[in-house]
């Protein structure tokens, strides 16, 4: 889980700089997520996310260097919109469809200062993906060999 309280606020950018978010208080829940999309935008086995109530985020584009990206055929079946800075290509956050107008945001703890030190993982989903010589995330409550929606 976080380390957060509801008043600690975190700041986070994109490689360049050029974007910041500010994420407020404590995520919803923080994934280890082994999805063949995840693998992907992570560069790795897995991608470790944070949800926030879109409420509980707020964004810095003063350069206009957010772009998007919507993802259509996704392993949950949930599609969702990817964030990104389009000098440098980081992925910011993401937005399930699903919850768009208002619902959730999900940001890469790693774009914050010690963020994977404050965000621990509480569930791992996709984990029938999860490479053999990885052993996974410690600590974890729950574990789901699909989507941790059921």
């Amino acid at each position: 889980m976080s380390t957060s309280t509801p008043s600690t606020s975190h700041t986070g950018t994109c490689l360049c700089r050029a974007i910041h978010f500010t994420v407020t208080g404590p995520p919803t829940a923080v994934y280890c997520c082994y999805c063949r999309d995840c693998s992907l935008g992570a560069g790795g086995p897995c991608q470790i996310t944070a949800r926030y109530p879109r409420s509980q985020f707020a964004l810095d584009n003063t350069q206009g260097q957010l772009r998007t990206y919507a993802i259509t055929e996704t392993a949950s079946g949930a599609p969702k919109h990817k964030y990104f800075c389009g000098r440098c290509g980081c992925t910011v956050y993401t937005v399930p469809r699903a919850t768009e107008g208002g619902g959730i945001v999900v940001v890469r703890p790693a774009l914050i200062p010690n963020g994977l030190e404050i965000f621990r993982p509480q569930i791992e989903c996709f984990t029938r993906h999860r490479p053999g010589w990885f052993a996974g995330c410690e600590a974890v409550g729950e574990r789901f060999e699909g989507s941790s929606r059921g």
